[in-house]
């Protein structure tokens, strides 16, 4: 009986995550019009950042100027699968471990 009523509060306590998870997009969302997103000086050329801006300008100017990398991450999904089979393999790792962390026997 205790059972079933536990089995009870925890199936309502899942519909209500559910719920709240799957409709949450309704309860923020913004009304009216948006603005409009920041858009580039120069639609041809790419954002640049610290690195090409600041730090490859003194390289440069060192002696040493910008190379290609020898794994190009901007083109495609390569680094979102990198970042996914990293996930993957460390939550393995970790859930295959936590046994021995956690509820080991004190030596």
């Amino acid at each position: 009986m205790i059972r079933n009523r536990f089995l009870y509060k925890v199936n309502i306590l899942h519909i209500a995550f559910l719920m709240v998870t799957l409709f949450s997009p309704a309860l923020f969302a913004q009304t009216g019009k948006a603005e409009a997103p920041a858009t580039q000086a120069n639609e041809n050329e790419a954002w640049t950042g610290i690195d090409v801006s600041v730090v490859g300008k003194y390289a440069t100017k060192y002696g040493r100027p910008p190379r290609d990398p020898y794994i190009n991450t901007d083109k495609g999904d390569l680094l979102l699968f990198v970042f996914t089979a990293a996930g993957v393999i460390g939550g393995f790792v970790i859930g295959f471990n936590v046994h021995k962390i956690f509820y080991g026997k004190n030596q």
